[in-house]
């Protein structure tokens, strides 16, 4: 019952006869009652109650055939009483009273109907169910005089805007006015930003017919390498994309892979040209392979610094920037032999990188003596280390037997956990970190798995195998 379960004193009045009234059982001292013959001269009292009891049938034994009209005229009476919050009002019927006759007292006000004799227990429970209903009652009133006072807040602070009002409308018509203006504005940017993109389209058009106008002089200047800039290309943006390069970087990629022989037309041997692997050793060994003899000094140096000179032609064209710096670093070697800085392993981009290996790869494609996928794959492996980043050399491994040989060898992929001893490798196996576990046409034994097992919890290797079958 909450708050209302304390033993204060409860002030009951009761109306009905003495004889009567003797009979309750309200003789603790938590009780204080007031008997009245009739409701007549209540209205002299000086404190509410907290429970009113009628008692109109106390001379009734029979609860089938009652007569309200008794309760309804002290219930009038009642009614009178000048109480803020009227306490409630409770009948005493005998017992075996109709359900009809409760719903009767219900209608003319009475609260409830409670049978004689009635004990002290029901009527304490009684005066805290109805002591709820007044706490609840009163909390509702505080809160209606609360609503209110914020409605009169409100009447006056709708007088307040209607002021208000009448001063934004002023500012209004001001406003509308630079409305207009910024709506013109915006019909304007609108129109430029087509205008820009129109002109954004138009640029990137001419940028690829551009880019394809100096790959048809290569192709057509350098007849030897007819084709070889369209499969670099497409040898650097496959393992671009096995790394995980976005659709900016794999397009510089790809524009470097199509152009990167543009430096080549500043020979004066225009016909005859080198492969960026043949410069590359040309730098580290100083070896002759096969320039024609009347090639200056100066030709024999432009042949290993064609790159550079490329990169600095491509510079000079917008959107070729990012292609040119790749290009720049195409004959710089994973050992540091390379030019034109000998920048190592680390201090070349991955871009640089896979360009060099793409321009390898289809080099030895085309160079004398290849006649099979396995001699492509020994000539990677001799590369690997020196003039190529061995994590390349493990992608362009991969290129070549998913993509170039099909008529010598077939290969499938299976993961680690499908090796079995006797498999033999179609690629050589490295590590995330780039550790070199196996080179390709390794057989594997027992001892072998294990080991690759093991580096793959440390180390992680690559999730596909690529096997000869």
């Amino acid at each position: 019952m909450g708050m209302f379960m304390n033993r204060s004193p409860c002030f009951v009045l009761y109306i009905g006869p003495h004889d009567r009234a003797k009979c309750l059982d309200l003789t603790l001292p938590e009780w204080e009652i007031e008997v009245f013959e009739g409701p007549c001269g209540i209205s002299a009292l000086t404190r509410r109650p907290d429970i009113v009891l009628i008692d109109p049938f106390a001379d009734s034994d029979d609860g089938s055939a009652l007569d309200v009209a008794r309760a309804d005229n002290w219930m009038k009476q009642l009614t009178c009483m000048a109480i803020s919050y009227p306490p409630p009002v409770c009948a005493l019927v005998p017992e075996g009273t109709s359900q009809d006759i409760r719903v009767d007292l219900m209608d003319i006000g009475i609260d409830d109907g409670l049978q004689w004799p009635v004990s002290s227990r029901m009527l304490r429970a009684m005066v805290n169910l109805y002591g709820q209903k007044k706490s609840i009652t009163q909390a509702l009133d505080s809160k209606q005089a609360a609503l209110d006072k914020s409605f009169a807040y409100l009447d006056r602070f709708k007088q307040e805007m209607g002021t208000a009002k009448k001063q934004l409308a002023a500012e209004r018509k001001s406003l509308n006015a630079a409305l207009k203006q910024n709506q013109q504005m915006i019909l304007e940017r609108r129109r430029m930003k087509s205008v820009q993109a129109d002109l954004k389209t138009s640029l990137e058009e001419n940028m690829d017919g551009f880019g394809k106008v100096l790959h048809t002089l290569i192709e057509h200047r350098v007849e030897y390498n007819r084709g070889h800039g369209r499969r670099v290309a497409e040898i650097a943006t496959f393992i671009g994309k096995d790394m995980g390069f976005d659709e900016k970087k794999l397009e510089d990629l790809r524009k470097a892979g199509m152009l990167h022989e543009i430096g080549l037309l500043f020979l004066a041997d225009a016909p005859y040209q080198q492969s960026s692997i043949q410069a590359a050793k040309f730098i580290a060994k100083n070896e002759d392979f096969g320039m024609p003899d009347h090639q200056t000094d100066y030709d024999r140096t432009l042949m290993v610094q064609y790159p550079v000179k490329g990169a600095e032609l491509l510079k000079q064209c917008p959107g070729f920037e990012s292609a040119a710096k790749i290009i720049s670093q195409l004959n710089e070697n994973a050992d540091g032999t390379g030019f034109p800085d000998g920048l190592k392993r680390r201090y070349i981009s991955m871009a640089s990188k896979i360009l060099a290996g793409a321009d390898a790869l289809d080099t030895l494609r085309e160079t004398p003596g290849i006649t099979s996928t396995d001699d492509i794959l020994i000539g990677l492996e001799r590369l690997s280390g020196a003039r190529l980043e061995p994590v390349i050399v493990g992608q362009l491994e991969k290129y070549v037997v998913t993509h170039l040989g099909p008529d010598d060898f077939r290969v499938r992929g299976v993961g680690i956990e499908q090796l079995v001893p006797g498999m033999v490798l179609a690629t050589a196996l490295f590590t995330a970190s780039g550790t070199k576990l196996f080179t390709a046409n390794t057989r594997l034994t027992k001892y072998f798995i294990e080991k690759i097992i093991q580096y793959h919890r440390e180390y992680p290797v690559d999730t596909t195998v690529y096997i000869k079958v």
